[in-house]
């Protein structure tokens, strides 16, 4: 049987965490390993991920570290858990309970395909602090259909449309996830950035998470207008300071150029606006 690990990043999470892990505990795919890294909280969470790993031989919890940020705390995780399969796990959402054992059939008929690295990531619904539905589709919120990143994978420059805790890949990706340091921006982009230069990358066209909405969210949905795509693309001198930080971050590991950066921002944003239009 092969292995699957769940990778959970904390931090002053409290409000909201028992909720995650009761929903991964009730996952209809058994056989799970939960590995837990805090980024130096200082509310209960640590108290609560104990109380866990007391009652759970499956939930394992790395020992008290420094903060480093999100991105860097889930590369910790992955570069300590040796599995055959990896999903990453926010501390706010809930798992729909066939999350996991749809996340594994897929990615193991890709394999069976394609004998290499694969990543697989699912749909999500949006939803506020009290779960209630904000949009059953994270991609029809964002307005970024895969599809559009799938038929050109360059686009990955510009855009993620997959949160990691959507997110399920092999061993074999894995092992090319080496050229990041400490000023890794995002580790779901970056990992996807990976998967499509080294393997294949395909979506599950259902909601299989609760992704939830809050005031404290490290990053979250942001919901897409006509107004806002227009903004984003005539406001270059309010944003231009961001968009260079991610020109950066994705020039390291694709050596995309400045102006070909923005010819497909633009070209993002205008097929983001048509679709919105539709």
């Amino acid at each position: 049987m092969k292995k699957l690990s769940i990778l959970l990043s904390t931090y002053n999470g409290e409000k909201y965490l028992k909720e995650q892990i009761e929903s991964i505990l009730k996952q209809d795919f058994s056989d799970i390993m939960l590995y837990i890294r805090d980024d130096g909280s200082t509310d209960s969470t640590i108290e609560i991920i104990q109380e866990y790993v007391s009652l759970y031989s499956n939930i394992h919890i790395l020992k008290k570290d420094k903060n480093i940020g999100a991105a860097m705390s889930f590369m910790t995780l992955l570069q300590y858990v040796n599995s055959d399969y990896y999903m990453f796990c926010d501390q706010d959402d809930v798992w729909l309970e066939n999350k996991v054992s749809k996340s594994i059939a897929k990615i193991i008929e890709l394999e069976e395909l394609e004998k290499k690295s694969v990543l697989v990531f699912t749909n999500a619904k949006v939803v506020d602090e009290e779960l209630n539905i904000i949009d059953s589709s994270f991609w029809n919120y964002n307005k970024v259909s895969p599809k559009i990143l799938l038929a050109d994978p360059k686009l990955i420059n510009v855009f993620n449309c997959s949160p990691g805790c959507t997110m399920i890949f092999n061993d074999e990706l894995k092992k090319k996830l080496t050229n990041y340091d400490e000023n890794i921006l995002m580790h779901d982009w970056y990992i996807m950035i990976q998967a499509l230069q080294n393997g294949k990358v395909d979506f599950i066209n259902d909601s299989l998470i609760l992704y939830r909405q809050h005031s404290h969210n490290t990053i979250g949905a942001d919901k897409i207008s006509a107004g806002k795509i227009l903004q984003k693309l005539f406001s270059f001198p309010k944003t231009v300071k961001e968009q260079i930080k991610t020109f950066k971050f994705v020039k390291k590991y694709t050596n995309i150029n400045l102006f070909e950066y923005y010819r497909l921002k633009v070209k993002f944003n205008i097929i983001r606006l048509n679709k919105y239009l539709k």
